[in-house]
C-alpha cells in the first residue's frame, strides 16, 4: 500500500467499512471464489463482466442485517421494467444483449457503474489491502487458507500459540503490512510498531497506541523508539506534521467567506462552514477589543455549535476550559485559557488547528477499523481503555523484540524482493504468498535456538511440544474466569430469549460484539448455553470454531468444512451446529453442511478416537420436514464428502431449539450425559438393516 506524505493509511476503504471487519473479509472472499472460479467471471463492470453487479448483489444478500437501504440501486433495478429488452439481458446474464442496449441506456449503466459497481470494487479493495487477493481480485494463497482451501503449516513457535488458522493468517499479513511511500523505496510496518510498543511496555492507552500505530507513515523516521514510546504525550505524533500556511491567508488581515470556505473544508456539510467563519470572525473581534461583550459573543458561538467547533479545531477535544453558561472577567479568562489562538498570528494558528485537528480526527476513524483487524490476530488485548499483548511470556520471546524493530522503518530488503511490486503488487508477490513469523521476522538458526531456550525457561523447563498444551490450559482457566465475570447464567438466558426477535438485533450486538454478525453472536451464545447445560465441565475455549479475539469476542464464524461446535471428551464427541435461519430458509442453507459435517466427523473418529458423535442442530424454531428428515437420516448409511471411499451409518442429528435449550440449562444441568445417552438410544432404536443397493436391483428388474 503506498501513501502521499501527510496521508493517513487505512486497512479498509470508508466506502465500505463495517463493524463486523473479519466476518466481511470473509464474506467478500466467499462470494470471489463463487464468481471468478466457479462461475469463471472476470473481475469488471458491465458491458465487460457481470461480476460487479453479481458481487454486491451477492453481498447484500449475505449481510441483510448490514445493508438494510441499498436505494440507488432498488432504483436502478426498478427502472429495468420500462426496458424489457435490457432488463431480459440483465436477466439472462446476457453480455451480447448488454452491449446491445449500451448507447440507448448510456445513463442508467453509467449510474450502475458510480452507485453499483464502484461499491463492490471499494468493498473487495479491502482484500487487496490485506493480501487476500491481487489488484485483478484473484484470491491469492493466503486468501484460500482463510476458505480451507490450502492446508495452514504452523512453524515451531506459531504451534506454541493458542490461535487458529484464521488468527495466524491475520497474525502473519500483519507482520508482512508495509506502508510504502509513493516511490515504494521507504516502507512503515504499523503492526510492528505495535508489537514493539506492547514488547516495550506492559500497556498502554488505547488513544496513546493508536495515536503512534495510525499517526506514523514511510515519511517518518525515529530516532530512539524507547525515548518516543516513554515520553509520548497526547496527539505529539499530530505536531511532528508540517503544514504550509496557503499564501492567501498567511497575513493579519481578516479572511474573507470565499477564501476561507476554500480552506476550511467540511465534505459532509457546507452550513459547518459558516459556523467554522463565524467562530472565528468571533476571536478576531474578541482580540482586537477584549471586553466582556466580545467574550460573551466567542463563548456564545463556541457553545451553541461545540460539537463540530471542538472537532475542527479542538483535535476532538474542547478547546476552553469554561463550563457551559460560565462568565468570566475577560483578565481571568485570559489567565486561565492559556491559548495559542490569544498570542499569534490567528490566521495562521487557527489554519494549523483545523488542519491538524483534522489529521487527528482521521487517524481516530481510520484506527477504529485497524483495532477489529488487530484484534483478528488473537494476541492484541483492547479491553477498558488499555492495549496490551496477551499470552505475554510467551510472546515476548517468540516475537524477538530486536528483529521486529528492524521490521518498523526501512527498506526492502527480502531475498529476491527488490521493489514494491515484487513485494504486493503482484499476483504471487510476497505478501500475497504463505510466509511464517520464522520467516517474516527473518530469524537466524542461531536466534530460533536462543529463543527456544529462552521460552524452556520461562515455563520451567518444559518440553516444547508441551509449551502450547500449558498456554492453553492458562487461557482455558481465564476464558472460565471470563464468563463467570461476564456472562452468568441469567445473563445467557436472557441473551437466548433475545434472538427470536430479530428487531432485537442492534441491542445483541450492543451486548456482546459490535464486531460481529448476529449469526455468529448466536453460535458465541449456544456454546455458552451448553456450557452450563454440562455443568460447566466441558472445554468450551478448544471447541468453539470460530474465531476469537484475545479477549474472548466472537470475530467471525466456523469455515465451511467445519461445524460450529465440537466437543470433544473421553468417551464422546457432540457437535453443535446452530443456526438463526427460519424454517424454510434452513432447508436451503443448512441441511446439506450440517448432514456434511456430521458425517465426516463421524468417519473420522471411526477412523481415529472411535468414539460416539452425537449432532445437535440448535434452532429458534424448526418446519416438520427438518425434523423428520434429520430423524431418518440415521437409518441410511452416507458417504463421506472428503474420501469417498468411506461410508458410515447411525448418523444422530438431534434437532433442539432456543426455548429448550434454555431450559436444559436451567433445569437438568446434572443430567448431561443422561440426557444425550437418552438422545441416542432415541435414535438407534428404530434403526433397520439398510439395503444400500435397492436402486441397483429395482432398475436391474425394470430393464
Amino acid at each position: 500500500m503506498r501513501v502521499k506524505e501527510k496521508q493517513i493509511f487505512n486497512l479498509m476503504d470508508t466506502n465500505g467499512r463495517r463493524n463486523d471487519v473479519i466476518n466481511a473479509l470473509q464474506g467478500y472472499l466467499t462470494i470471489l471464489d463463487d464468481l471468478l472460479r466457479n462461475k469463471k467471471m472476470t473481475w469488471n463492470h458491465l458491458p465487460e463482466s457481470f461480476s460487479q453487479l453479481n458481487f454486491y448483489q451477492q453481498a447484500i444478500a449475505l449481510s441483510p442485517d448490514v445493508f438494510q437501504k441499498h436505494d440507488k440501486y432498488d432504483n436502478l433495478i426498478s427502472q429495468l421494467d420500462k426496458n424489457p429488452v435490457l432488463k431480459q439481458a440483465v436477466l439472462n446474464q446476457d453480455i451480447q444483449g448488454i452491449e446491445g442496449c449500451l448507447t440507448s441506456n448510456h445513463d442508467w449503466f453509467d449510474e450502475l457503474d458510480k452507485s453499483v459497481e464502484a461499491r463492490a470494487r471499494h468493498y473487495t479493495s479491502n482484500l487487496v489491502k490485506l493480501g487476500l487477493t491481487d489488484d485483478y481480485r484473484h484470491i491469492s494463497i493466503v486468501g484460500d487458507v482463510l476458505l480451507g482451501k490450502v492446508a495452514l503449516d504452523k512453524d515451531e513457535f506459531e504451534a506454541m500459540l493458542p490461535l487458529n488458522d484464521t488468527n495466524i493468517v491475520y497474525l502473519r499479513q500483519l507482520l508482512k503490512l508495509r506502508i510504502f511511500d509513493i516511490a515504494g523505496v521507504k516502507y512503515y510496518s504499523p503492526f510492528c510498531m505495535a508489537l514493539y510498543a506492547l514488547l516495550h511496555k506492559d500497556r498502554i492507552s488505547q488513544d496513546e497506541f493508536f495515536e503512534i500505530i495510525q499517526g506514523l507513515s514511510p515519511y517518518h523516521r525515529i530516532d530512539d523508539y524507547d525515548v518516543f514510546l516513554d515520553n509520548y504525550a497526547k496527539d505529539s505524533i499530530i505536531q511532528s506534521y508540517s503544514f504550509d500556511i496557503p499564501a492567501d491567508i498567511n497575513n493579519d488581515d481578516i479572511i474573507s467567506f470565499e477564501v476561507f470556505s476554500k480552506h476550511f473544508k467540511n465534505q459532509k456539510s457546507s452550513a459547518t462552514i459558516a459556523d467554522y467563519y463565524k467562530f472565528y470572525k468571533a476571536i478576531r473581534d474578541f482580540i482586537a477589543k477584549k471586553d466582556v461583550a466580545t467574550l460573551d459573543k466567542m463563548l456564545t458561538t463556541y457553545e451553541d455549535n461545540r460539537s463540530a467547533l471542538c472537532k475542527a479545531f479542538g483535535y476532538g477535544s474542547g478547546i476552553f476550559k469554561s463550563k457551559r453558561g460560565e462568565r468570566p472577567s475577560v483578565e481571568s479568562f485570559l489567565k486561565k485559557e492559556d491559548l495559542d489562538i490569544f498570542k499569534g498570528n490567528l490566521n495562521s494558528i487557527i489554519y494549523l488547528r483545523f488542519v491538524r485537528s483534522k489529521t487527528i480526527d482521521i487517524i481516530r476513524e481510520y484506527s477504529d477499523t485497524t483495532m477489529r483487524i488487530f484484534k483478528a490476530t488473537g494476541i492484541i488485548s483492547f479491553d477498558k481503555g488499555y492495549v496490551e499483548l496477551t499470552c505475554r511470556e510467551l510472546c515476548k520471546h517468540i516475537f524477538n523484540i530486536d528483529s521486529v524493530k528492524a521490521q518498523i522503518f526501512g527498506d526492502i530488503s527480502i531475498e529476491s524482493v527488490n521493489n514494491v511490486e515484487d513485494y504486493e503488487e503482484k499476483t504471487h508477490s510476497y505478501y500475497l504468498t504463505n510466509h511464517s513469523i520464522i520467516s517474516i521476522l527473518n530469524y537466524s538458526e542461531e536466534l530460533i535456538s536462543d529463543i527456544l531456550i529462552a521460552v524452556q525457561n520461562e515455563f520451567e523447563g518444559h518440553e516444547i511440544s508441551e509449551i502450547h498444551d500449558i498456554v492453553n490450559e492458562k487461557r482455558k482457566e481465564e476464558f472460565v474466569h471470563f464468563i463467570e465475570e461476564k456472562y452468568p447464567e441469567t445473563r445467557v438466558k436472557k441473551l437466548m430469549c433475545m434472538f427470536a426477535d430479530r428487531t432485537n438485533d442492534k441491542a445483541i450486538k450492543e451486548e456482546v460484539c459490535p464486531d460481529s454478525t448476529v449469526p455468529t453472536i448466536y453460535e458465541y451464545i449456544v456454546g455458552l448455553a451448553w456450557y452450563y447445560f454440562s455443568n460447566k465441565t466441558i472445554d468450551l475455549l478448544n471447541s468453539y470454531n470460530l474465531t476469537l479475539s484475545a479477549d474472548f469476542e466472537p470475530l467471525t464464524h466456523a469455515s465451511g468444512g467445519m461445524g460450529d461446535i465440537v466437543i470433544r471428551e473421553k468417551s464422546q464427541v457432540v457437535m453443535l451446529e446452530a443456526t438463526l435461519m427460519n424454517a424454510n430458509s434452513q432447508k436451503r442453507g443448512e441441511w446439506e453442511p450440517v448432514l456434511r459435517h456430521s458425517v465426516n466427523l463421524k468417519i473420522e473418529e471411526e477412523n481415529g478416537e472411535g468414539r460416539d458423535v452425537t449432532t445437535f442442530f440448535v434452532a429458534d424454531t424448526f418446519d416438520f420436514n427438518t425434523i423428520n428428515i434429520w430423524k431418518a437420516i440415521s437409518s441410511v448409511p452416507l458417504q463421506s464428502s472428503t474420501d469417498k471411499t468411506k461410508y458410515t451409518d447411525s448418523v444422530i442429528i438431534m434437532p433442539i431449539n432456543t426455548n429448550e435449550l434454555v431450559l436444559l440449562m436451567e433445569e437438568h444441568k446434572h443430567e448431561y450425559h443422561k440426557i444425550i445417552k437418552q438422545v441416542r438410544e432415541l435414535f438407534l432404536k428404530d434403526i433397520t438393516k439398510f439395503d444400500e443397493s435397492w436402486r441397483d436391483k429395482f432398475i436391474a428388474s425394470v430393464l
